[in-house]
């Protein structure tokens, strides 16, 4: 018996993890059972985000990737993330399948894990770069244009316009939710004519940008999809032996007037 006391006198359970405790389940002097937890340890030196991406935009996300993230309760903020994971496993519900996207967030001052997050991933960038409103691209490539606007000698005649202005065809780049890149097609010196009501901000998609992928909850470090806190540590009791217990898109009329949907000069 001595000997067995002398062995629990100095037994030493180490954490898996260097962290902060967070909970302590045990005090000296309480007793306990086999497989019960002591505490619980969060490594709290970066935060990670699980965000559901849905199947027709997760291809243009890969590892690596900057996010933009932002969290309701601190305000005025914006975090530098990055996508370290994206599950090749999608989960279906009604139709439609997300597949989870891990994000890690190295600065994580006013963070703590359990906040909802917001994040944006960008999938493309362009620099210096001649952009319109979303809106302003309709039937599948064109700019409605003054008619004396220096790109108007490409108009396309076969399109019937509101008098005084042609549609342009232009080939576009990468958009966010409220601008396109426009590659070729109008200079900055045009005047574009469009229906700010003809599409939506929330639903309109092209080919890059920033995506909106929604919210999430943060967690600390770890790689649990279920927005469990990933990288926390239970540290389990003793056994009576002294050893760890084994783990188990609309397009506006075609009569529509400019002086009614506003003008906007592309700079």
């Amino acid at each position: 018996m001595q000997n067995m006391q002398d062995a629990m006198d100095n037994y030493t359970i180490t954490s898996p993890i260097s962290g902060t405790i967070i909970e302590k389940n045990a005090k000296v002097g309480d007793a306990l059972s086999t497989g019960s937890d002591l505490c619980t340890i969060y490594d709290l030196s970066y935060l990670e985000m699980t965000i559901n991406v849905d199947e027709l935009q997760v291809s243009s996300l890969k590892v690596g990737q900057s996010v933009q993230v932002t969290a309701d309760a601190v305000k005025d903020k914006t975090y530098e993330g990055l996508v370290t994971r994206v599950s090749m496993k999608g989960d279906t519900s009604g139709g439609t399948t997300t597949y989870p996207v891990t994000v890690r967030i190295d600065e994580t001052d006013g963070l703590r894990p359990g906040m909802n997050a917001n994040a944006e991933i960008v999938v493309a960038q362009a620099k210096n770069a001649l952009t319109v409103p979303n809106a302003a691209i309709v039937r599948g490539g064109y700019v409605l244009v003054r008619q004396d606007s220096p790109s108007a000698v490409n108009a396309d005649d076969s399109m019937s316009a509101p008098e005084g202005y042609v549609y342009v065809k232009v080939k576009t780049g990468v958009s966010d939710d409220n601008y396109t890149q426009v590659t070729s097609g109008l200079s900055e010196s045009d005047t574009i004519a469009y229906d700010p009501s003809s599409v939506s901000s929330d639903s309109y998609y092209d080919d890059g940008g920033y995506d909106d992928m929604g919210g999430g909850e943060l967690e600390d470090a770890g790689n649990n999809a279920d927005l469990a806190e990933g990288g926390e540590e239970t540290l389990p009791e003793e056994t009576e032996n002294g050893e760890a217990p084994a783990a188990d898109a609309e397009e506006p009329a075609e009569g529509i007037d400019p002086a009614e949907t506003g003008a906007v000069v592309v700079d």
